[in-house]
């Protein structure tokens, strides 16, 4: 079948058809993914390189991207990005566009806030006046980008008025930009005449219309996804790719990651791919649903004492997976609480616990996992690479006595001290040098300050223990952690109070879709937590599950894999 497959995708590309690869998990599709490159490395290079051409392989992180590059043995006819990134190559080159469609996006934004400022009753409040200097500012930019020849740069944070636009206002400049010139696309389509783009279900919409409505209408360009919209975790990505466009769907249905009773559940929760196992893999284990309803009682390690060390192969709780479904859950077992909740008050919970690439709003975070970085070098005898890595000069007997004695203080004082404390020791004695998005944070912005001065009371063990957590030095993940990995023992704990609207687990095993996109996502996220499992599978719920819920669950568990308790 997996022949089939790639056979399928081969054939596509030889009548220079666009498709769609639907891949349920566990199946293999990072892999058919790299033999298609390997295919068009092998059958299309002599031809792409008389026309000074690439294929592009366009991923959703650095970690996907370095794997691509790895498997792909450096091939320098194969461009490996993230979509930021490419973006950026494919426009920035093309300054007098990018400053009129700039003007455009900072005038889109100066009418909303002239709508939300007149619509206030009172002039001498805190919001009005804030308002009032969006509203210069922006007016300030849209003056200095007309009349002044400034360079557009793709920066961490956005600075209009300077010509600078950051992550969040790129792909919609993108967008933009193709939409409004033909020629651009032409030139683009010409040089990368085939885009292949990983975990398509997590990819922005404007992404996917630039490559779709815009390159695809392009003479001899061929577009191809590779993911599965029911593992979509990310709420900006597009989910399914529009019917259509008309583009080939492959579907990849073997599983070689779980065992059969974990591969029976899955296929009860989709009805689109229906599974199975093939030869190579002959696992087999147990799945079981808990119903614990005690949130403020629940611990992993007495439960997994309790329930799972006599029924599966496992001496103690670090031969399991422990799946939390949000971070609340771990920052309470974890003891970061605090930390957590001071960003998820901003609504910038993803500065703190995404990957770099999610972390432009607050440059201290990057700060802090960069010295943690350091210090795990050091303690784990790095030395080479903490010499590389650290700022101060190192030519001297003395100079490497004196990084040890402070490297020596870090580890000591990283207990006990103020986050505030841990960056200005590391300032101080040259450790990390201060980034440019910390020179340029915007202490003007009265928000920004305010979180600025909280941020740097909390403790930085609270810190030193979400790091810990990140770094997966712990059993305890949560479901972003873990997309894509897999392990022989998995814990999902579940409980609709921990996350107010995203999910609703008693709504979705009732099978109420009242609330479709809420039902939607919830389902999503039990079909990628549970797919994560190659043996044994336990999930437990400590929330209140009506009796629908309950026959539900019966049904896809089986009645004797059922248990509740209290």
């Amino acid at each position: 079948m997996a022949i089939h497959v790639e056979q399928q995708i081969f054939d596509c590309i030889e009548k220079q058809g666009s498709f769609i690869l639907d891949a349920g998990a566990g199946s293999g599709k990072t892999w058919t993914l790299v033999q298609t490159l390997n295919y068009l490395i092998e059958t299309k290079s002599k031809e792409l390189k008389n026309k000074n051409q690439q294929i592009v392989c366009i991923t959703y992180t650095n970690v996907a991207k370095d794997e691509i590059i790895e498997r792909t043995e450096h091939n320098d006819l194969v461009k490996v990005r993230t979509i930021h990134d490419f973006l950026w190559e494919c426009i920035k080159q093309f300054q007098k566009e990018l400053r009129i469609k700039l003007i455009e996006l900072v005038e889109e934004k100066l009418v909303k806030i002239n709508v939300e400022r007149d619509a206030k009753t009172r002039t001498d409040t805190k919001i009005y006046k804030e308002l009032s200097d969006k509203k210069n500012k922006y007016e300030e930019a849209i003056g200095r980008l007309r009349t002044e020849e400034l360079k557009i740069s793709y920066e961490n944070f956005p600075r209009y008025s300077e010509g600078k636009l950051s992550h969040d206002e790129l792909i919609i400049i993108a967008e933009k930009i193709f939409s409004s010139y033909p020629k651009i696309r032409k030139i683009i389509t010409d040089l990368y005449p085939i885009i292949l783009v990983d975990e398509y279900q997590d990819t922005q919409k404007e992404t996917i219309q630039i490559l779709l409505n815009y390159l695809l209408e392009c003479e001899d360009f061929i577009v191809g996804f590779f993911g599965d919209k029911l593992q979509q975790i990310y709420d900006k990505g597009i989910g399914e790719i529009p019917s259509e466009f008309g583009l080939v769907l492959i579907q990849k249905t073997e599983n070689y990651r779980s065992s059969k009773e974990v591969i029976g559940l899955l296929n009860k929760l989709r009805s689109d791919i229906e599974q199975y196992q093939p030869p190579q893999n002959r696992r087999t284990g147990r799945i079981a649903f808990y119903y614990f309803p005690n949130p403020n009682g629940f611990n992993a390690n007495d439960f997994i004492q309790s329930n799972l060390k006599d029924k599966w192969p496992i001496e103690s709780i670090e031969n399991v997976k422990v799946l939390y479904l949000t971070h609340r859950f771990i920052a309470k077992e974890k003891q970061y609480e605090d930390l957590l909740q001071h960003y998820i008050d901003v609504n910038k919970r993803d500065c703190l616990i995404k990957n770099e690439d999610n972390r432009g709003w607050c440059p201290f975070a990057d700060f802090l996992f960069d010295l943690e970085s350091l210090v795990d070098l050091y303690i784990n005898k790095r030395i080479q690479q903490l010499l590389r890595n650290v700022f101060i000069k190192i030519d001297s007997f003395d100079s490497k006595k004196q990084l040890k004695d402070l490297m020596e203080q870090m580890v000591q004082i990283r207990e006990t001290a103020k986050i505030g404390d841990i960056i200005n020791f590391t300032l101080m004695n040259q450790l990390l040098p201060e980034s440019d998005g910390m020179k340029n944070y915007d202490f003007e912005d009265k928000e920004k300050q305010e979180f600025y001065d909280q941020l740097m009371k909390l403790e930085y063990a609270q810190f030193l223990r979400l790091y810990q957590v990140q770094q997966e030095n712990t059993p305890f993940s949560t479901k972003h952690n873990t997309k894509g990995d897999e392990f022989d023992n998995v814990l999902v704990i579940i409980d609709d109070s921990a996350w107010r609207q995203n999910y609703n687990f008693n709504d979705y095993f009732s099978n109420n879709m009242e609330k479709e996109k809420r039902y939607q996502r919830t389902n999503n996220l039990f079909y990628v937590v549970c797919s994560r499992a190659k043996e044994n599978l336990a999930v437990v719920c400590t929330s209140d599950l009506a009796s629908g819920a309950k026959t539900q669950i019966q049904e896809w568990f089986g009645e004797g894999n059922y248990i509740e308790g209290n």
